[in-house]
């Protein structure tokens, strides 16, 4: 339906544009007479920058337009079909990170019962700090499993697709909304759909990966989303702490983000596996405070072990 819309509007778009070019085409230039424009008169200095219409960048386009020019019709959020600089942008931070992953050591603790899970074609629910994205993507290469990540339906979202998918990631898009929005979730962020998407990953004994906390906070609590997954799939949640030395903090993130930095040391903690027997309410919200104490553990271990 969208994509329908974006037609019909592109072709509306050329018709009108045909018009213009065709009255254009009508006018005698021989009838201008420039001779009495004086353009000594004309001084740069007086000309008001404030007014003039810079163009913009268009990220869905992929180039420069003018600054009333209409919204593209329709976003495409899929990684594959992005503008090239959001793919651009993708690839970048991938190599980034893959130059931080094989400039640095790292060290594994924990992960006995999650090796052991993957052998035995287990469903498996992995969750991480959301601020911890940067650490947890070189995990990847330890995984036997075929792994699902939660992205959200958004630009962003396309981005981490494609930094993701060189490290063995599939990507499924869609989210919840964490309780500091004070709000309902958009049906517009298939938060329902992917969570059926996810369901049947796990039913056919593969992994999905999650981060615990949902955007936009609260930061380090566990939200009832992958949780509720658990219960309904029957699935292990398998928390990760991720951390690395040094590390360089970014100010303004809502999830409390750090970047990791070249040449550095890192870990991985894996916690014991969780099962989640009952999926009401009050065994749901225990359920969350128990992920939140596993994964807190995790994470001050794996930086304890960087001495932090």
């Amino acid at each position: 339906m969208v994509r329908r819309q974006a037609e019909h509007v592109q072709k509306a778009a050329g018709k009108a544009a045909r018009k213009v070019a065709d009255k254009a085409r009508q006018v005698d230039l021989s009838k201008v007479n420039l001779s009495k424009v004086n353009l000594s008169k004309v001084d740069p200095r007086n000309i008001d920058l404030k007014n003039v219409d810079l163009p913009r960048f268009d990220w869905e386009r992929g180039r420069f337009v003018r600054k009333d020019e209409a919204r593209v019709v329709g976003h495409s959020f899929r990684a594959e079909e992005v503008s090239w600089p959001l793919r651009f942008v993708g690839w970048v931070v991938n190599r980034y990170i893959r130059f931080c992953e094989i400039t640095s050591t790292v060290t594994v603790a924990g992960d006995g019962p999650f090796v052991q899970l993957q052998g035995a074609g287990k469903p498996v629910i992995v969750l991480v700090w959301h601020g911890r994205n940067f650490q947890a993507i070189p995990m990847g290469r330890l995984l036997i499993s075929p792994i699902t990540v939660l992205t959200s339906r958004s630009r962003d979202g396309a981005v981490v697709a494609n930094i993701i998918r060189p490290f063995g990631f599939n990507a499924i898009q869609g989210s919840g909304t964490g309780k500091a929005a004070k709000k309902k979730t958009n049906p517009k962020k298939r938060g329902a759909q992917a969570f059926r998407g996810m369901l049947k990953h796990l039913k056919n004994g593969e992994m999905v990966l999650a981060t615990a906390d949902v955007p936009p906070g609260p930061v380090f609590e566990t939200g009832p989303g992958m949780v509720k997954l658990a219960a309904k799939s029957g699935a292990a949640i398998v928390v990760v702490g991720a951390s690395y030395s040094p590390e360089l903090p970014l100010p303004g993130t809502w999830d409390k983000s750090k970047l990791p930095l070249p040449f550095a040391s890192r870990t991985l903690v894996f916690g014991d596996p969780l099962y989640i027997d009952n999926a009401d309410d009050d065994h749901i919200a225990a359920a969350c405070q128990s992920v939140n104490d596993a994964l807190n553990q995790a994470q001050r271990d794996a930086e304890k072990m960087l001495g932090k």
